[in-house]
């Protein structure tokens, strides 16, 4: 489990040359894996994180109009995307900061790559949902039910627990079980690291360029054929408008799936392949995998998500309404003091009036 032992907090906070036996040398403090701006940059898209997904989760609540089988899917997705910012980015933290901390690491890979792997697995669904949607229409309240939804989701989040937990079964518990392991056991975890890149990544990839390479040629052939059939030029322009921004959004989902996922996987292979840490990755570059591996739980919200028709709708009205409110409350307390001072005014005129009929009688 060696992409277990070498994230623990002693090799982190070494410099780049340090290896296993060099954990008693003082740290340079530019040579610190968890600098200040490094750490600033991660809480924020933490916060990002929390933000643009409890947007999701907190809209599904708020109307019932949005619970269909296809947003049930992006509810979940939201959820793993959720507790990989507000417990993941901590346990990186612990992992990264505390001495002798190596449960905490150890607890903190397996988190990560569980919530990795739900991400790939829930991104998966929500790409076969569209694909139905749009390829076969009309199957598509037959095929995808609420029932069968919930049905899927439980085995992705099943399915992610079993696949980032069972590498735990060739190990024991204790920590010198973890640290030390012989060439048979370092093998299973290269076989491991393999099955990972190519169950999690290259398969998944090969499965978003089909489909949405199918829709992408499917909604093409839609909007030529409208052009075609209406003289009217200002309706296909505004339908051409949409058929490219959805397509830029699917281009830019596999862009994110594999700028940031292949790093990921990657990395776990090449700690298995390397014999020695005598010539690491740069540390630049392991920030840079870091940060990479917090973007895709930031922009699945936004890409998947938000930038659907009917969010999008709910959204505004409910900011709507939110300004709305605001305003109303403005306006009844401006025409509330104003109706104060109107009476304060009549209320000193008739007091003057009293006065001034009681000198003139006198």
């Amino acid at each position: 489990m060696r992409e277990i032992s070498d994230t623990t907090s002693n090799t982190l906070n070494k410099s780049v040359g340090a290896n296993n036996g060099s954990n008693n040398s003082e740290v340079d403090p530019d040579l610190r894996f968890l600098t200040l701006p490094l750490v600033l940059v991660i809480a924020f898209i933490g916060i990002l994180i929390a933000t643009v997904n409890s947007l999701v989760i907190f809209l599904m609540y708020k109307k019932k109009t949005l619970r269909t089988p296809t947003n049930v899917f992006l509810a979940s997705l939201a959820v793993s995307d959720l507790i990989s910012g507000v417990v993941g980015i901590p346990l990186f933290f612990v992992c990264s900061k505390v001495e002798r901390g190596f449960y905490s690491c150890v607890s903190s890979a397996i988190f990560i790559r569980f919530t990795a792997i739900s991400s790939v697995c829930h991104v998966l669904l929500v790409a076969y949902d569209r694909y139905i949607h749009i390829v076969h229409p009309l199957q598509h309240t037959y095929v995808i039910t609420k029932r069968r939804a919930i049905g899927a989701i439980f085995f992705a989040w099943l399915f992610s627990f079993a696949a980032s937990v069972i590498q735990l079964s060739w190990y024991g518990l204790n920590e010198s079980d973890l640290r030390d392991y012989d060439a048979t056991t370092e093998n299973i975890d290269l076989q491991y690291s393999r099955a990972c890149l190519v169950l999690f990544f290259g398969i998944p990839l090969f499965l978003m360029c089909f489909i949405y390479g199918r829709i992408f040629y499917i909604s093409f052939t839609h909007m030529e054929n409208d052009r075609r059939l209406t003289n009217a030029l200002q309706q296909p322009r505004c339908l051409r408008r949409r058929e490219w921004r959805g397509s830029s959004v699917l281009l830019m989902m596999v862009v994110i799936f594999t700028g940031c996922w292949l790093p990921f996987f990657l990395q776990m292979l090449n700690d298995h392949k390397e014999s020695s840490l005598l010539s690491p990755m740069p540390l630049w570059a392991t920030r840079l995998l870091v940060i990479l591996r917090f973007i895709p739980p930031f922009s699945n919200p936004l890409l998947c998500t938000l930038s659907k028709h009917d969010f999008r709708s709910v959204f505004k009205t409910a900011v709507f309404q939110k300004i709305l409110m605001g305003l109303s409350i403005e306006v009844t307390e401006q025409i509330t003091l104003n109706t104060r001072a109107s009476q304060s005014m009549h209320s000193e005129t008739n007091r003057f009036r009293s006065v001034s009929s009681a000198m003139n009688s006198h």
